[in-house]
C-alpha cells in the first residue's frame, strides 16, 4: 500500500488502541508525528518509499540485504522498537512513556494492512518465511499500486479517523460510561483516575430539575456526590424520590488534591476559618454543646460528624436556659442567611452577564452557521430582556456589634474544638474548563465583568 492509506489507517487503527490506555494520539505535535512517522517506518527496506527516500543510506542497506516487506515486516521489528523505546526511557532520553505504545501500534497498522494485500508479509520471519495474508481468498486482498483500491483504504480510514475524534480525545473507557450514564459507570470512571472526573448530570428533585456540570466527590457502585458551584448533590440508585435522567462523566485536568489536618483544642473562630469556602469530611468534638442547622433542623451536640461539607457554619454555644445563648443564635442564623443570600444573588447576576460575555464572543465567530448563529442571537435578546440587577448587601451595624457583644459574653466559657478535617483542594470546574477550551472568551468576559463591577462599585458610593 502506499503512503497516504498507511497513514489514514495508522491513524484510525492506532487511534482505536491507544484510546483503550486513555492515550489520544492527537494530544500534541509530537504524539500526532510520532504516529505518522512509525505508520511509514517499515517501509524503511524500499528506497522507492516515501520513508525510504528521506532515509536513503539506511533504506538501500536492508533493501540490498534483506529486501522488500521482510525484516522490517516482522514481529522480530515490532519487538526491537518496543526495546529501543524502553532503552530511551531507561536512560532519560525519553520522558513520555505513551510514545512506545503510539509507535508500537503505528508500525503494527502499516504490517497489518500490507497483510490484506495478495502478497501479504512474512510476520514471523526469519523463522517462517511464509507470508501472512487477511483473508485467505486473494480475490477479496487488495491489488498493491491500483488507484482503487488505495483511495478507498484511504478514505475509509480517513473518514473513520475524523468521524472517531470524541472517542479519541475521552478515552475507549470514558465514551464507554458515558454510553451507560448512570451512577454505576461514573464511580467506574472515578476509581480509576488520579484527576477528578467531571459529570454531565441532569435529575428532579422534588419535581425541581437540576442539570449541569459538577465534580465527582466521592463515588461508590450506587451513589454519588457531586459539587457544583457550592453545592453538594449526593445521588443514589436505590433512592425512589430523585429520577435520574442521565450522569454522563468526562475526564478534567483537575488534579485530586488533600489537606490533612488535625487540631487540639481551637478556638470557634480558627475552626470557622477553616470551615469557610472549604469542602470537608472529617470529626470535630467540643468541649461544650454547640449549635448548627442542617436542612432545617437545628441540632445540640459536642460531636459533629461532617460528610462532604461545603462552607459548614457553626453558630456558638447550645444552652437553652441562657437567654443570650438563644438571642446569638438567632442574630447570627440572620447574618448567615443574609450573606447566603446576597451570595445566591451575585452569582446569579455573575452567570446571567457571563453567559450573555460569552454569547457576544461567540457571535464574533467567522466561521458559525446561519442556524447557529440565530440560536445563539436568540439565546442573548431573551437573557438582555431578562434583566438581573446587582444584589446590595448592607449588613446592619447595631447587629454586628449585638452579636460581637453576644460572643464576648459566651466566650467567657472557653468554647474550645478538637478533631481531624480532610479539606478537598478544589476549584470550579466550569471556568477551568472553559478556559481550556475557550481562552479568549474567558478573557474577554473577564475583563467586561471587571468593568462592570468598577461602575457597581462606583454607583454604590456615589451619594
Amino acid at each position: 500500500m502506499k503512503a497516504p492509506a498507511h497513514i489514514a489507517a495508522g491513524f484510525t487503527f492506532t487511534g482505536v488502541l491507544c484510546s483503550i490506555f486513555d492515550i489520544n494520539i492527537f494530544s500534541s505535535y509530537a504524539t500526532t508525528a510520532m504516529c505518522l512517522v512509525f505508520s511509514l517506518l517499515p517501509d524503511i527496506d524500499s528506497p522507492k518509499s516515501v520513508i525510504g527516500k528521506v532515509l536513503y543510506p539506511l533504506s538501500k542497506m536492508l533493501n540490498r540485504y534483506f529486501g522488500h516487506r521482510t525484516i522490517t515486516h516482522s514481529i522480530l521489528f515490532v519487538l526491537f522498537i518496543i526495546f529501543l523505546f524502553k532503552t530511551l526511557i531507561y536512560f532519560g532520553i525519553i520522558q513520555n512513556t505513551d510514545l512506545t505504545m503510539i509507535a508500537c501500534f503505528a508500525v503494527l497498522s502499516h504490517i497489518i494492512l500490507d497483510m490484506f494485500t495478495v502478497s501479504g508479509v512474512p510476520f514471523f520471519y526469519p523463522f517462517v518465511r511464509n507470508s501472512c495474508v487477511i483473508p485467505g481468498n486473494p480475490n477479496y486482498r487488495f491489488n498493491v499500486g491500483d488507484f482503487k483500491s488505495e483511495l478507498i483504504v484511504t478514505c475509509a480510514c480517513g473518514i473513520l479517523a475524523i468521524s472517531m475524534q470524541p472517542l479519541f480525545s475521552n478515552g475507549f473507557w470514558t465514551s464507554y460510561n458515558r454510553a451507560f450514564a448512570t451512577i454505576k459507570h461514573v464511580h467506574r470512571e472515578n476509581s480509576n483516575t488520579d484527576k477528578y472526573t467531571l459529570c454531565d448530570y441532569s435529575f428532579i428533585d422534588n419535581n425541581i430539575s437540576y442539570e449541569g456540570t459538577a465534580l465527582v466527590v466521592e463515588s461508590q457502585t450506587n451513589e454519588i456526590t457531586l459539587f457544583d458551584n457550592g453545592q453538594i448533590f449526593v445521588l443514589h440508585s436505590d433512592n425512589d424520590q430523585i429520577k435520574v435522567n442521565h450522569v454522563k462523566p468526562r475526564p478534567s485536568s483537575i488534579a485530586k488534591q488533600y489537606d490533612n489536618i488535625q487540631f487540639f483544642n481551637i478556638s470557634i473562630d480558627s475552626l470557622q476559618s477553616i470551615l469557610n469556602n472549604n469542602l470537608v469530611t472529617g470529626l470535630v468534638q467540643s468541649n461544650f454543646n454547640v449549635e448548627y442547622i442542617e436542612k432545617a433542623i437545628k441540632y445540640h451536640t459536642n460531636f459533629i460528624n461532617l460528610k462532604n461539607k461545603y462552607n459548614f457554619f457553626i453558630s456558638s454555644i447550645a444552652d437553652s436556659t441562657t437567654s443570650k445563648n438563644t438571642e446569638l443564635a438567632e442574630l447570627e442564623a440572620a447574618q448567615v442567611e443574609e450573606t447566603r443570600r446576597y451570595n445566591r444573588d451575585l452569582s446569579r447576576f455573575n452567570q446571567h452577564h457571563a453567559r450573555i460575555g460569552e454569547l457576544d464572543s461567540l457571535l464574533s465567530l467567522s466561521h458559525l452557521t446561519n442556524y447557529v448563529r440565530n440560536k445563539l442571537q436568540n439565546e442573548i435578546i431573551s437573557l438582555r430582556n431578562r434583566s438581573v440587577d446587582y444584589p446590595t448587601f448592607e449588613p446592619s451595624l447595631r447587629l454586628q456589634v449585638r452579636i460581637d457583644e453576644l460572643r464576648r459574653a459566651v466566650s467567657a466559657r472557653n468554647l474550645l474544638f478538637s478533631g481531624y478535617l480532610t479539606i478537598y483542594k478544589i476549584v470550579d470546574p466550569s471556568l477551568q474548563e472553559v478556559r481550556e477550551m475557550y481562552p479568549e472568551i474567558v478573557e474577554n468576559y473577564l475583563s467586561q465583568n471587571h468593568e462592570r463591577q468598577s461602575v457597581y462599585n462606583h454607583k454604590s458610593t456615589t451619594p
